[in-house]
């Protein structure tokens, strides 16, 4: 075998292995990002996992049948760098989570904000690291705006 037919034979293998990665992280052929939708209900279970945590809401819908939602969140690496734990998400605890549903209307979103009952909200590590720095920079911008305490 030619270094150069071996040289090709390793792109192709590398650009086949990149795709499959790609498309197992695809968010739009499941997902609608374009909509959100809300539903509470009571937490049955929640595992902080790779590749992606994942969390079950029992949800009473308008004809009184409880139908169970699958919530998709973002991997164990990525939530517990934004201080996330097991015991960020409580089994038996009644909440209120908003997600991106699938395409097709089934009973299965990714997350966007989930609401405690006690009314705090739990958001994505990097919404909540954004706002975080926004109120930084907020307040930095008033520190500099305010006048000087010896009237400069």
């Amino acid at each position: 075998m030619t270094p150069q037919l071996r040289i090709l034979i390793g792109a192709a293998l590398l650009l086949g292995t990149a795709a499959v990665v790609d498309a197992h992280h695809s968010f739009s052929p499941v997902y609608d990002a374009s909509r959100t939708v809300t539903v509470a209900g009571t937490v049955t279970a929640f595992r902080l996992i790779n590749p992606h945590a994942q969390m079950v809401l029992d949800v009473t819908d308008e004809a009184g049948k409880v139908v169970a939602w699958n919530v998709e969140f973002p991997g164990r690496l990525h939530l517990t760098n934004g201080a996330w734990t097991d015991d960020s998400i409580k089994v038996g605890e009644h909440v209120s989570v908003t997600g991106n549903p699938t395409h097709t209307g089934s009973a299965r979103m990714f997350f966007v904000q989930l609401q405690h009952a006690d009314g705090s909200l739990l958001e994505p590590p990097a919404v909540a690291r954004g706002k975080t720095l926004d109120e930084e920079r907020r307040q930095r911008i008033e520190q500099r705006e305010q006048p000087a305490a010896d009237g400069r």
